[in-house]
């Protein structure tokens, strides 16, 4: 199944907001693992937009890929879904720039 996250980078490395400590590679087919209640994600993409970016100076949309019955918290069937998994690998990302204009524009209808 397919699941958004959206993580900082630092030196060219995504870098956990939770744990700073936690940093793993920006590359597709890298594996996500993270300690005590895991990887939080969504299927839905806006929500992950809208809610978790803009968080870092640099950030990056994660696409991933996880295994739905290993889920540790939240539940699949919400509107939003907002879950963790014990790990998720990068299937795909993307740069956001929060400087481009569809950026500035939902900032801006967000007030």
């Amino acid at each position: 199944m397919i699941g958004y996250k959206v993580m900082g980078v630092e030196d060219g490395k995504l870098v956990s907001g939770a744990d700073r400590r936690l940093s793993f590679p920006l590359a597709r087919g890298t594996v996500i693992r993270m300690p005590r209640m895991g990887v939080y994600l969504s299927t839905n993409r806006q929500f992950v937009l809208d809610h978790y970016s803009e968080l870092a100076d640099e950030e990056v949309l994660l696409t991933l890929e996880f295994d739905p019955t290993q889920l540790l918290t939240g539940n699949l069937t919400d509107r939003e879904p907002d879950f963790s998994v014990r790990e998720a690998t990068i299937v795909d990302y993307e740069l956001l720039r929060h400087d481009n204009p569809l950026a500035i524009k939902r900032r801006l209808l967000a007030y």
